[in-house]
């Protein structure tokens, strides 16, 4: 799994907005090859603790596989869609809550139920997911700020929806275990909640033609 990890990818210290810039490069030039089709699926989170909207993002290398099958690669971005639960809230607290990001590949199998313009799929993937280290506030004579941490995981994609041409609307759960929640010192303060649910609409980039019936 370390694989993932390459710098290019991941890096705690660059921001969301960095990273999804280098998935968009990686993705474009997967497009360059008439046999691996883009699509693209901007959605909002429907579940999530922070005050302010959840979002995702995800960019997805696609080859038809047979009349009825896609497979892909699916790099997406989730921003708040982590649930924080602390053990001693009397002596840490998060500072942000706002402040949080998940990063995934995820290899992916859609199975389309028809071969006409109107095509509802089901969809599964298994992958890898990457999550952002977390500033923790710990109340003591003064207020210090520690570096939280919490491990990647192994996660399941299940999705299904409907695909109207070259329009798809789409609902995704990406169950992922919880997670603790270690500071500097190797000390449990609580656990994360990783899960999430999205609602999408995708569009596909370039020519069709490798993802249409023949």
């Amino acid at each position: 799994m370390k694989l993932f990890q390459l710098e290019f990818f991941y890096n705690k210290d660059t921001t969301l907005k960095e990273k999804l810039f280098r998935i968009i490069v990686l993705l474009c030039l997967f497009n360059l090859n008439a046999q691996v089709k883009l699509r693209i699926e901007p959605g909002v989170l429907l579940e999530t603790d922070s005050e302010n909207l959840g979002i995702l993002l995800n960019i997805e290398p696609k080859v038809k596989f047979s009349e009825n099958t896609i497979i892909g690669l699916r790099l997406g971005i989730a921003v708040n869609p982590q649930k924080f639960k602390i053990d001693n809230s009397a002596q840490f607290f998060i500072d942000d809550l706002d402040d949080n990001g998940i990063i995934s590949f995820v290899p992916t199998f859609d199975y389309y139920l028809n071969e006409n313009n109107y095509r509802p799929y089901i969809g599964l993937g298994l992958g890898y997911y990457l999550f952002n280290d977390i500033d923790i506030s710990s109340r003591n004579d003064s207020v210090e700020i520690l570096r939280g941490s919490v491990n990647n995981q192994v996660g399941f994609l299940l999705r299904g929806g409907l695909e109207l041409g070259n329009t798809r609307f789409g609902l995704e759960y990406n169950f992922i275990p919880k997670a603790d929640i270690k500071i500097p010192n190797d000390q449990i303060i609580g656990t994360v909640d990783n899960s999430y649910l999205g609602l999408s609409i995708g569009f596909t980039i370039g020519n069709r033609k490798g993802l249409e019936k023949s």
